[in-house]
């Protein structure tokens, strides 16, 4: 029995250990196979992009050189510094990426100076070949010729002709005819037709070498194969052999070994083998005896404290959901994110936000007048409305100071819409506000106050933390609403200035702000609705 086991183990080693290295091998071909097709898709994509954005550049030249709009011009260098690693390369930046730019279903891509990786250098680190990197870069050689064409055609619309010395100093007339001609004579789409040519050649070579390395990794995975189809036969007919022997020698004692086995991996842990003696099988039916009993008292452990971790991890789970909570309560989901990871120290400056201010006209006097109670459930019932209204509108409540509210767009998340998403706030507000205090005992009224600037926003505090803004910008919006009327919209200029498309405004009176001048003030009165415009509902005010 000793001999036989020993010999069983050594040859199921050995099996597991060559059959282990050849299925290892095996799984690096296919990694390699992975790879090469990866590394073909990579390679289509870079020539793709190539193509694309060859295409991209005479489409938006011609149609500057058609429309003059700047636009078209700013989109056509937006593609040569994308294409040269001068700004980044944009989210989603393949084939339909610009005709959604053009239809406005995107942003154009940000103007960034760092973090750019030009197409040159992401086709070396492709790992294609010398030849086929060569195409590419003859590809693009002869794109960027093209380029140079397309800027006199350009420049030509504009009156700028080239000096002599390659760059566009002189000045004269504009002549679309020739802007025109470049664009669509033979000549340009000769250099088009010969920027194709080497890309359909890159493209081939791709798939030439792509498929010898497939074909040799194929060939080598079959030969494995066929490798570990022999081992595992030789396998099995050395268990078949270890089978018959085992049950030739040892009957009656081990079927009621593998009985006893049998049940207690189904589970069963109170059976046992009933086998005794001092030979092998005896001492074997022994130490599963023994081994069930000492497993039932290891689960039966592993139960209990399995048991009591269950019950630690639904207290933690319960007290982290608690403390989560209640710092998402207290600070911006992302400043609270950026707090868990680690962060101690957070500042950034905003340049472009919109900070508006709500205070209850007459609070002082209305205290007086009211009971503690009252008033405080008077601030929860319309600062509850409120805190609704921000998590509609996409903003950021601030803080509340006695009966004054703040609000700011922008931030933590940068929002190109702020200004848009804080005035339509302002209005949802007031209604809200004056249909409470249509029901409310006392006359209510609230002036409102928004101003547009560059602030700075952290987190101050060590044991009771606080998001605030800090900028010229929040003093300013506060005097807006400190030198507002009742149950209007106070806005400044710049306010104003990015809202004029759709909201209709009503000239206010200069206000004098120490060591700001004069700034001037509107009355925001609502969005447009094709000529008309939408009246905000207004209450007398107290």
């Amino acid at each position: 029995m000793k001999r036989l086991l020993q010999f069983q183990l050594a040859g199921t080693l050995a099996f597991a250990g060559i059959i282990t290295a050849i299925a290892f091998m095996l799984n690096q071909f296919e990694r390699r196979v992975e790879d090469a097709q990866r590394q073909r898709y990579d390679t289509y994509l870079l020539a793709d992009e190539l193509r694309q954005s060859s295409d991209d550049l005479t489409r938006f030249a011609r149609m500057y050189v058609a429309t003059a709009d700047d636009r078209y011009l700013r989109y056509y260098w937006n593609i040569l510094d994308i294409r040269n690693g001068k700004i980044p390369r944009p989210e989603g930046y393949e084939g339909v990426y610009w005709d959604l730019v053009v239809g406005n279903a995107i942003p154009e891509p940000l103007a960034e100076k760092k973090g750019g990786v030009s197409l040159e250098a992401r086709l070396l680190q492709a790992g294609m070949t010398v030849d086929e990197f060569s195409k590419l870069k003859e590809a693009q050689n002869l794109s960027n010729e093209l380029a140079r064409l397309e800027t006199v055609a350009m420049n030509a619309i504009r009156g700028q002709f080239d000096d002599g010395t390659g760059s566009f100093q002189k000045q004269g007339d504009a002549d679309p005819v020739l802007a025109n001609k470049i664009l669509n004579d033979d000549r340009y789409n000769n250099y088009k037709t010969r920027i194709m040519q080497p890309i359909g050649e890159f493209l081939s070579m791709v798939d030439r070498r792509t498929t010898a390395q497939l074909e040799e990794l194929n060939r080598k995975s079959q030969e494995l194969l066929v490798g570990i189809t022999g081992l595992s036969a030789a396998f099995f007919a050395l268990m078949c052999l270890m089978v018959w022997l085992l049950s030739r020698n040892v009957l009656g004692r081990s079927a009621a070994l593998m009985q006893a086995v049998h049940e207690i991996s189904a589970g069963n842990l109170d059976a046992r083998t009933d086998v005794s003696g001092k030979d092998e099988i005896g001492v074997l039916g022994s130490a599963i005896d023994a081994m069930a009993n000492n497993l039932k008292a290891a689960i039966d452990r592993a139960n209990n404290k399995a048991e009591e971790a269950r019950e630690q991890a639904v207290k933690l789970s319960e007290e982290r959901h608690h403390s989560e909570k209640l710092l998402n309560n207290i600070l911006p989901g992302l400043i609270a994110d950026r707090l868990r990871k680690g962060e101690s120290m957070i500042a950034e400056t905003f340049p472009e936000v919109t900070v508006l201010f709500a205070d209850i006209v007459g609070f002082t006097e209305l205290s007086a007048r009211l009971g503690p109670r009252e008033i405080v459930n008077m601030l929860n019932d319309v600062f509850g409305r409120f805190d609704k209204l921000v998590v509609e509108y996409g903003l950021e409540k601030i803080k509340t100071i006695g009966d004054c509210y703040m609000v700011v767009g922008g931030v933590p998340a940068r929002d190109p819409l702020h200004c848009q998403k804080a005035a339509d706030f302002a209005i949802a507000a007031l209604h809200a506000f004056e249909d409470y205090a249509s029901d409310f005992a006392q006359p209510l009224s609230i002036r409102i106050g928004m101003h547009t600037g560059t602030v700075v926003a952290g987190v101050v505090g060590t044991q009771k933390f606080a998001y605030d803004l800090w900028g010229d910008v929040v003093n300013v919006a506060s005097r807006f609403e400190s030198s507002g009327k009742p149950n209007r919209i106070h806005v400044s200029d710049s306010v104003r200035f990015r809202l004029a498309d759709d909201f209709a405004f009503e000239e206010g009176e200069d206000m004098h702000l120490k060591g700001k001048g004069v700034m001037k003030s509107w009355f925001m009165l609502g969005r447009k609705d094709g000529r008309n415009v939408v009246q905000l509902k207004t209450l007398p005010a107290s």
